[in-house]
């Protein structure tokens, strides 16, 4: 059994949409774009990473062009998170909450999406990575900021494929649709909360460079 002909899976893609399209905006807000601006950074950030998968995958044309409700759902979230944002006073760094969100919820739908389209396991696990992970780091790059993808030791891509394994196994031990997205989302969601919170990392080269 799986997701293919459940709405579940198309609500959760258009709140992933919802949810990063805000992380864009909250991006934008670093350095003093206008709505335009935050409109845009909105758009690409929700659905960068779902057209690298489709290009990758060869699911063409990518999917906001055959279902252009993704753009128009990114653009009305833009609007409404700027003006939220410049009505209500947000934590610092608040913008890290909903990108975990969204991180946990686009690794599991770019392995489901994977799924139906008969991607071999492997592929499955890096279609996952690349959705969760493509559309911050194209937002990051066009804010001028370093991608969390490439800090020294960040948690996050990594957390993506642990999650994204998690859900290979959850689907070999044959637990059902709901339990199988709960595990890895939690996964994904909790390790990089914790990684947030507790400031945990890979390790990384700390020896002298001789090149």
């Amino acid at each position: 059994m799986t997701f293919s002909d459940d709405l579940l899976l198309q609500w959760a893609d258009y709140a992933g949409t919802v949810v990063f399209a805000a992380t864009g905006v909250l991006a934008s807000t670093r350095k003093r774009m206008d709505i335009v601006g935050a409109i845009v950074l909105a758009i690409v950030t929700a659905v960068g990473g779902g057209t690298i998968r489709d290009l990758v995958s060869g699911h063409l044309p990518v999917f906001w062009i055959r279902q252009p409700n993704y753009l128009v759902i990114a653009a009305i979230t833009a609007v409404v998170t700027f003006i939220i944002i410049h009505l209500v006073r947000l934590p610092k760094n608040f913008l890290l909450l909903p990108d975990a969100v969204g991180l946990a919820l686009y690794t599991w739908l770019g392995c489901e999406k994977a799924r139906l389209m008969g991607l071999p396991e492997p592929a499955m696990i890096l279609m996952g990575i690349v959705t969760g992970t493509a559309g911050g780091m194209i937002r990051d790059v066009l804010s001028a900021e370093i991608p969390f993808i490439l800090l020294k030791g960040e948690l996050y891509a990594a957390a993506s494929a642990f999650g994204a394994i998690a859900l290979i196994v959850c689907w070999h031990f044959g637990l059902t649709p709901f339990a199988s997205a709960a595990v890895c989302m939690s996964i994904v969601l909790l390790l990089r909360l914790a990684a947030i919170r507790w400031k945990i990392s890979l390790p990384s080269y700390t020896g002298k460079v001789q090149y």
